[in-house]
């Protein structure tokens, strides 16, 4: 089968023939219809120091699927059958640990992490656990579905920042802040800002329902806005966050910066009496679940987010899109 390698600890990929998995005990054997970049991918691609620290080549990348079940490996009968569509949560939980015990799944503390830490989804066949795998409900459209993973950090991050009636500003506007603010509005914020350096991302922000959309955040905002989201990563963002946010207000970390970040921690973090909260995936099975209604509810059109399509085989292409910032969700099909 045709799949993608990291093969080599150095940047880039191979697109290489390999033999189709087998499933162990279980798991599941899929083959993919639809898989999608994420922005974690293009860190492995350009071997980045956070890449170096959790990938050992060779691994088969990619973690955001769908699958066709073609095979399942286990002793007792499962709820998923050959022939569900299934997607894949990316955070393989162990089960017995205090935080799985503690309903914490995602953040459980032996996880592993699927096309990262095992062989993952740009491939025309993987391997998945039956654990956690997702059968998905068929009213909803297939691009859709292999988009779940991504558009649900959005959903819990926007679940856990309570915005209902809230003035809230989200920095980086791709696909999951795109996401974030569509499941923002669709919660009742009675403003959704989002801010992104790149025009191309702007006006997609637009087609997703912001209010307003700028390059960088006017100083009217400065100590007036109740929720700010950081979806970038982007040091000078995060600070400009800090100085948006209101006193008493909430400042929600998701996107993961490449170097330390300093803050003033007199000025924000007593000052202010900010309410810091983060995300970390997808908060299993609940926001699966709020996920699906919010797909079937007509409230989110995910349409606008996915913006080109490859094949599998023009990965190379896809990738150098990705980078260039010029584009949404870039959705694969072996």
């Amino acid at each position: 089968m045709l799949a993608v390698v990291k093969e080599k600890p150095e940047a880039g990929v191979t697109i290489k023939q390999i033999p189709v998995p087998k499933p162990s005990e279980g798991e599941l054997l899929i083959k993919v219809k639809k898989a999608s970049i994420c922005g974690t991918d293009i860190g492995i691609y350009d071997w980045t120091p956070w890449a170096q620290d959790h990938i050992k080549p060779p691994i088969v990348i990619g973690h955001e699927v769908l699958g066709e079940v073609v095979e399942i490996n286990a002793q007792e009968p499962t709820a998923i059958k050959v022939g569900d569509l299934v997607s894949s949560e990316t955070h393989i939980f162990c089960g017995q640990c205090q935080l799985c015990k503690a309903n914490k799944r995602h953040i459980c503390e032996n996880m592993e992490l699927f096309g990262i830490g095992r062989n993952g989804g740009f491939s025309e066949y993987a391997t998945i656990p039956i654990r956690t795998s997702w059968r998905n409900d068929r009213e909803i459209k297939e691009e859709w579905m292999s988009v779940q993973e991504p558009f649900g950090n959005a959903v819990h991050a926007i679940s856990k920042a309570r915005v209902e009636g809230k003035i809230v500003v989200i920095f980086g506007m791709g696909p999951t802040g795109l996401a974030a603010s569509a499941v923002a509005k669709a919660y009742g914020a009675s403003q959704v800002i989002g801010v992104d350096p790149v025009e191309y991302r702007r006006n997609l922000a637009t087609a997703m329902g912001c209010d307003q959309v700028h390059d960088a955040l006017p100083k009217e905002f400065d100590n007036k806005c109740d929720i700010v989201i950081d979806m970038s990563g982007y040091p000078p963002a995060i600070a400009r966050g800090f100085e948006a946010v209101r006193i008493g207000g909430t400042m929600m970390a998701f996107g993961i910066p490449k170097t330390k970040i300093e803050i003033d921690w007199g000025k924000y973090m007593i000052n202010k009496e900010l309410t810091i909260l983060s995300v970390f995936g997808r908060h299993i099975w609940e926001t699966w679940e709020e996920t699906t209604r919010l797909l079937k509810s007509g409230k989110i059109n995910l349409d606008p987010i996915i913006t080109h399509r490859f094949k599998l085989s023009e990965f190379e292409e896809a990738m150098a899109i990705m980078k260039s910032g010029q584009s949404g969700k870039i959705v694969l099909t072996p």
